[in-house]
């Protein structure tokens, strides 16, 4: 769902496709409205497996629709049968996807490029383009030296709540950061729209919370740090994952973790990358094993037999 929110706002803000929307696939196989003819659907799974995705890659009552699947290599019968499929990378060893996350994104990214050139958004596009081209450089430098994620793993290492808080491409990235906790450090985490967060769970702060504030750039920066402010107040830890587009929000929190990306529309790929490598080194921290979504507990592994993916 994380991808798919990032989709649609890549659509709308860089493609121009006011109605481009994010949903989730049980929801809108069961609930959602019946789309217009010549409408198209992008279902997206990091396997290829999961039943969902596949039946609206397939259609149903979707047949009207063009349809597209994004998943991990040899994908289930539905998933083919999509009119384009777009492979991202091999099936990960993981229960906690991470590079599979990393290429969807990429793809949903270079539609939305292609999006603004057929509609003759030449400019702007291409200067996304260039800035895109530079993102796998800067995750491998990242990659090469994760020592401020695992120095905020180890600072923060005995907290049992963490609220992540974002706006825009940001609360995409919290979610996915929360989502990526709780699978490996089996942590209570939640993540929050600023504006939720302040207008009412921030009175269940106290001490004992963590609040991760992820700030891609203008215009949250602001709100960001009214937020930070009022954390800080009430006596919760504060680490703060700031881009270049980003504010100042390294002097409201007590350990900054800075993500090397310029502009706002590409700030996922850099923030996402290290909430992965603070949820890494977490789960170390912790003693728990970031790979295996806690079925090495007994009661796990019986829990995930009463349920398919």
């Amino acid at each position: 769902m994380h991808a798919a929110m990032l989709g649609e706002y890549w659509l709308r803000a860089i493609g121009g496709l006011d109605s481009a929307r994010a949903l989730n696939s049980f929801e809108h196989l069961h609930y959602g409205a019946a789309a217009a003819p010549g409408a198209a659907i992008v279902a997206i799974s990091h396997r290829g497996w999961r039943e969902f995705p596949a039946r609206m890659a397939v259609g149903g009552n979707l047949k009207r629709l063009v349809k597209a699947a994004i998943c991990g290599e040899g994908p289930r019968p539905g998933a083919r049968a999509a009119d384009y499929v777009f492979i991202t990378t091999e099936q990960e060893k993981s229960g906690a996807h991470t590079k599979s996350l990393t290429c969807a994104l990429a793809i949903l990214l270079e539609i939305a490029i292609e999006t603004a050139i057929a509609r003759g958004e030449h400019d702007r596009a291409l200067l996304i383009r260039r800035d895109f081209a530079e993102v796998p450089a800067r995750l491998e430098r990242r990659l090469a030296d994760p020592s401020a994620e695992r120095a905020a793993a180890e600072k923060y290492r005995n907290y049992r709540r963490i609220l992540l808080i974002g706006a825009g491409p940001s609360f995409a990235c919290a979610r996915e950061g929360a989502l990526k906790l709780k699978e490996a450090t089996f942590t209570y985490a939640e993540a929050l729209e600023t504006e939720e967060f302040l207008h009412g769970p921030i009175a269940s702060l106290d001490a004992e919370s963590l609040v991760v504030l992820i700030d891609g750039g203008e215009p949250p920066s602001p709100r960001l740090a009214e937020a930070a402010r009022a954390a800080g107040e009430i006596g919760a830890a504060r680490l703060a994952l700031v881009t270049e587009a980003g504010g100042d929000l390294a002097s409201l929190a007590e350990h900054t973790i800075r993500c090397e990306s310029r502009i706002e529309a590409t700030s996922p790929f850099a923030a996402i990358l290290s909430l992965q490598l603070f949820t890494y080194f977490s789960a170390i921290a912790r003693g728990c094993d970031p790979d295996r979504n806690h079925r090495d507990d007994p009661r796990h592994a019986r829990a995930a037999s009463h349920f398919d993916l």
